[in-house]
């Protein structure tokens, strides 16, 4: 039990700081709303503490990303805003890749043997490695599960990393574009935002075409 626990230690780190991240959001010990107005007037301060809330985020899972995007496309102007949302995506994903991958799998790699139908998502998963990675980002699962879950399957890192941050930089566009000045009569925004959607159909039916039903 205490070598299991052992190899769990990552994943159970990560559950604590989700459980004490969600009692702060939930007791508004932190709020969101509050940042633009914490931070007003001080552009390094602001980008240490957006930087730090997207880390968090890596680690627990449970700050929304849409609304993340939001608050940093109220605080700094649109190309700033796209910059350090990006840098913070990124972030995010780093660290739940880096969680899972420090996870020892010898129990689950047990455990897919006596059930072949969950070794089939995994070992497909593994075998389309960069699109796969892309796709299933695209269908809207939480970031931070499918990083642990790509990290424990030690798809390599830069693919992982490149091909997640494709899946969601164009959603991170739309939300930051209409944070930052929502106006419908933008081309920016409708192209974007149609890119998004084809994707979003591209991953659903590729996920369910290779992963699902091969």
């Amino acid at each position: 039990m205490k070598e299991r626990l052992k190899d769990y230690a990552p994943i159970l780190v990560m559950l604590l700081c989700a459980a004490i991240f969600g009692t702060l959001l939930l007791t508004n010990t932190i709020d969101l709303d509050t940042v633009p107005q914490l931070v007003e007037h001080r552009p390094l301060l602001a980008v240490a503490v957006i930087l730090a809330l997207y880390a968090a985020k890596g680690f627990s899972g449970v700050i929304l990303y849409n609304a993340l995007v939001i608050v940093v496309s109220l605080i700094f102007p649109i190309w700033e805003a796209l910059l350090i949302n990006g840098i913070g995506t990124a972030i995010a994903l780093s660290i739940s890749y880096c969680i899972g991958s420090r996870t020892k799998t010898r129990h689950i790699e047990d455990l897919l043997v006596k059930h072949p139908k969950m070794q089939k998502y995994f070992n497909t998963t593994q075998k389309y490695g960069f699109i796969a990675c892309f796709a299933i980002h695209m269908i809207g699962l939480s970031m931070e599960i499918l990083g642990v879950i790509f990290g424990m399957l030690h798809i390599g890192f830069w693919r992982y990393l490149i091909s997640s941050w494709l899946a969601i930089i164009p959603g991170m566009i739309c939300f930051t574009i209409a944070g930052n000045n929502l106006n419908l009569r933008s081309p920016a925004f409708w192209v974007v935002l149609v890119i998004d959607l084809a994707l979003i159909a591209f991953g659903i039916l590729y996920t369910r075409k290779k992963v699902v039903k091969e």
